[in-house]
C-alpha cells in the first residue's frame, strides 16, 4: 500500500510565482525616477557650494573675466591663506567659544525644561507649555530693540555675553518641544521604579532619563553649534567692527565684504573655510543626527 502524500506538501514545495515582466519594469522605472529626482535636487542645492569652491581657486585676473574655471588652468591656493584678515584666528576663537558654550548649554537647559513638562505633574503645566510654544510665533525682529536696550544697561554691548547668555534661559521653544516629545516616549515605569528606590526628581532626570536621550541631545547640540557659528545678525547688532570680540561671520564680512577691497575669490575662500567645522561635525555625528530627528522615544 502506497503512502499518501499530504496535500500541504506540494503547496510548500511549489515554487513562488514570478512577477510579471510589466510589473518589474514599472518598479524599476519608479526607482529610476526617484533617484533621478533626488539627484536633481542634490545638484540644485549643491550648485552654490560648487560655485563657491570653483571661484575660491581663481586668480585675481581670472575673477575679473567672470568665469568659474581658469582659462589658463591656473589654481590659486593662496586665497585660502586669508591674507587681508590678519585677525582671523581671533575671529575663529570668538566664534568657537560662543558656539561651544551654546552647543553644550542649550541641550542641557532645554532637556531640563522638557523633562519638567513631560514627566513632572504640576498645576498649569499644559498652559505653561502652550505659552512656551506660542513664543515661536514671535518674530525675532520684534525683540531686537528691547534686548539691545537691556544689554546696553547691563554694559554687555561689545562683549560676547549677548550671544550666548540668553540661550541658556530655557534653550528655545523648539528645542524644548523636541526634547519633550522624546521624554514622553520614555515609559513611566522607569520613573516610578526609580521613585520607589528613593531617587529624587533631579537624579531621575540625570541618571535615568538623560542617558536615553543622547540622539536628540546631539541633534540639538549640533543645531545650536551651527546656528551660532553662522550667526551674523547678533554680532552685527551688538558688536562694533573694532571690537576685540568680533566673531568669524562678522569679521569675514568686514575683511572680505562689499565694503572691502578684496576680490570675490578671497571672499569665496573665506566662506569655504567657514563651512569646514560644520561639515566635519555633520560627517562624524550623521548617524545620531538622523536618529535624533526620526526617533521620538525608546525603541521597542
Amino acid at each position: 500500500m502506497k503512502a499518501s502524500i499530504p496535500s500541504a506538501v506540494p503547496a510548500l514545495c511549489a515554487r513562488p510565482k514570478k512577477k510579471p515582466t510589466g510589473e518589474i519594469s514599472r518598479t524599476v522605472c519608479k526607482r529610476i525616477g526617484f533617484y533621478a529626482a533626488a539627484l536633481a535636487l542634490a545638484c540644485f542645492f549643491l550648485f552654490p557650494f560648487f560655485v563657491m569652491i570653483c571661484m575660491s581657486f581663481l586668480s585675481d585676473a581670472d575673477v575679473v573675466q567672470r568665469v568659474l574655471f581658469s582659462p589658463t588652468g591656473t589654481v590659486e591656493i593662496g586665497n585660502y591663506f586669508l591674507t587681508p584678515g590678519t585677525d582671523y584666528m581671533r575671529y575663529f576663537c570668538n566664534s568657537l567659544l560662543v558656539s561651544v558654550l551654546c552647543a553644550v548649554g542649550i541641550p542641557l537647559v532645554s532637556s531640563l525644561c522638557a523633562y519638567g513638562f513631560a514627566k513632572c505633574k504640576f498645576h498649569g503645566r499644559d498652559v505653561t507649555f502652550s505659552i512656551v510654544l506660542s513664543t515661536l510665533m514671535l518674530p525675532s525682529v520684534v525683540t531686537l530693540i528691547p534686548l539691545y536696550a537691556i544689554f546696553s544697561r547691563l554694559h554687555w554691548i561689545n562683549t560676547l555675553f549677548p550671544l550666548w547668555v540668553p540661550s541658556l534661559f530655557g534653550g528655545g521653544a523648539m528645542n524644548i518641544f523636541l526634547m519633550r516629545q522624546f521624554f514622553r516616549g520614555i515609559p513611566d515605569d522607569i520613573v516610578s521604579a526609580a521613585k520607589i528606590d528613593g531617587a529624587g526628581v533631579f537624579r531621575i532626570y540625570w541618571q535615568f532619563c538623560l542617558p536615553l536621550c543622547v540622539p536628540v541631545l546631539l541633534y540639538v547640540g549640533y543645531q545650536s553649534f551651527v546656528g551660532n557659528w553662522n550667526n551674523f545678525a547678533g554680532p552685527m547688532t551688538y558688536l562694533d567692527a573694532n571690537s576685540k570680540y568680533v566673531t568669524l561671520a562678522l569679521g569675514l564680512f568686514h575683511d572680505y565684504g562689499p565694503a572691502s577691497n578684496a576680490y570675490p575669490n578671497a571672499a569665496m575662500a573665506a566662506g569655504a573655510v567657514m563651512t569646514v567645522p560644520c561639515l566635519l561635525l555633520f560627517v562624524f555625528f550623521q548617524k545620531y543626527l538622523i536618529e535624533g530627528v526620526s526617533v521620538t522615544g525608546l525603541k521597542g
